[in-house]
């Protein structure tokens, strides 16, 4: 496999992690008005976002590593 392509397979699984510890918090709030478990509720959100801009810079850091300059153009023959 292309080593390319490798690095691409792994931004996809992290982005696949942030989706689902997303969607696993917003089905996770609860129902009553409990305080205590808004709090916790609370908490868990603060680390899930943690995370998720952590995850986010690190693809952003392999994004640009494998960033190229262009600076060829393609002019079409007559």
């Amino acid at each position: 496999m292309d080593n390319k392509t490798i690095k691409f397979e792994k931004e996809v699984e992290v982005l696949d992690l942030i989706f689902q510890d997303m969607v696993e918090a917003i089905h996770l709030k609860p129902d009553g008005n409990d305080i205590e478990d808004l709090r916790l509720y609370v908490d868990n959100i603060y680390a899930t976002l943690n995370t998720t801009a952590l995850r986010v810079n690190e693809i952003k850091k392999q994004l640009e590593k494998d960033a190229k300059l262009i600076l060829e153009t393609w002019n079409p023959p007559a």
